[in-house]
């Protein structure tokens, strides 16, 4: 593993990080459902999360500043594994709070110095074939990975598909050990850290975690209680969709090398408020629910790559991508938990779960605006002798 160049230790990093969460992360949706949550309570406990994740921020950084990046990197993979425990008991008050907390600390730290180092490691002319093989893994890791989390959940239960998921992102550290020092820039200080922020980095990650709350958040428990609440099922509709999702990132990942991000944008943007139609349909119909999930998947193998491709090199250019990607995740938050309110209400006053995902739609347009027309970076610089 020492002969990996550190491209390939973040991306085998990131491989059994995701294997958890396709694992057991892309069931706690539809295990607060099985808890007996409802949707509308379910996302105001995302929103919870996410308020705690956002005002938990400006403590990370003083944690990042005496850890180090990949200490950091590191720390957050474990909370990650430990709000396993919590969540296993999620049905009392006490228990749920805990879980919350662990989670908003450990993605605080965590994402922030992820985003950071995938801008900094590798990029340039590469970066479209780097970003599609990611999101390649990712999908393939969501054929398997929901399978198992399905099974371990139907047949044997929480305890045993959170701790084999706890197990793997432990185990996801490992190759952070080997990694050298993150060229992401200093550390900012507190009010460092608002200072030559990027407003368009931030307007972008706001407008996709408004965008998530319906499709990362509400929408896996629309589909979850139109397949019968069956983890099995969820678990199945889920990996048909990875299959789609692998081939869609690696071709759009090798076509914006090729320079056209611009026109995928416009493909990207158009199926996304397809595929937002689509689900608001799923509470009739399962069969269109289980097509959404499949074509969902395939937009967003194409999605990935053509938002962080943008994100990435604005990162890798502005010579500080720790700072740039605190406030752009810092944005994300906000933009989540107001889409997650959003939803929520939808919800509640509808009393049609697949209508949740609706107002994320709004996002399409901002992600449009702020995409087009940004170059791809084509010449190499910061940390791209580190790449594949």
């Amino acid at each position: 593993m020492s002969g990996l160049s550190p491209f390939r230790l973040l991306t085998l990093h990131y491989a059994f990080f995701q294997l958890s969460v396709a694992v057991a992360g892309g069931f706690v949706g539809a295990y607060l459902m099985k808890l007996g949550f409802s949707l509308p309570v379910a996302l105001l406990a995302y929103a919870a999360l996410l308020t705690g994740r956002f005002g938990l921020r400006l403590l990370s950084l003083e944690v990042v500043r005496r850890l180090g990046y990949r200490g950091a990197m590191m720390l957050g993979a474990v909370l990650c594994a430990a709000g396993f425990l919590p969540l296993m008991r999620a049905e009392e008050p006490l228990w749920l709070a805990a879980w919350m907390l662990l989670a908003s600390l450990a993605e605080s730290l965590y994402w922030p110095v992820y985003h950071s180092a995938a801008a900094v490691i590798g990029g340039g002319a590469s970066r479209g074939r780097e970003l599609g093989i990611r999101t390649a893994l990712g999908s393939l890791i969501g054929i398997v990975g929901p399978i198992a989390g399905g099974l371990l959940l139907e047949h044997l239960g929480p305890a045993v598909d959170f701790g084999i998921a706890g197990i793997l992102t432990l185990l996801s550290a490992a190759p952070l050990l080997l990694l050298r020092d993150i060229p992401a820039g200093p550390v900012p200080g507190m009010r460092d850290s608002l200072r030559g922020i990027d407003r368009t980095g931030i307007v972008t990650f706001s407008a996709d975690g408004w965008m998530s709350s319906g499709l990362s958040l509400a929408w896996p428990m629309v589909l979850f209680t139109s397949l019968g609440s069956h983890y099995e099922a969820f678990g199945l509709a889920n990996a048909a969709a990875g299959l789609v999702g692998a081939v869609a990132g690696i071709t759009c990942g090798r076509a914006i090398d090729r320079g056209q991000r611009e026109r995928y944008l416009v493909l990207v943007c158009t199926a996304l408020v397809l595929g937002f139609a689509l689900r608001a349909c799923a509470s009739w119909s399962p069969a269109a629910a289980a097509i959404a999930n499949a074509s969902g998947a395939a937009v967003a193998g194409l999605y990935v790559p053509v938002l962080m491709s943008v994100i990435y090199d604005r990162a890798k250019l502005s010579g500080a991508a720790y700072r740039f990607h605190f406030a752009a995740e810092a944005g994300w938050d906000m933009g989540a938990t107001l889409g997650c309110i959003a939803a929520a209400l939808i919800a509640w006053a509808t009393s049609v779960p697949s209508l949740a995902v609706l107002p994320g739609a709004l996002g399409v347009l901002v992600i449009y605006r702020c995409v087009r027309g940004q170059a791809p970076v084509a010449a190499p610089g910061l940390g791209a002798a580190a790449g594949a």
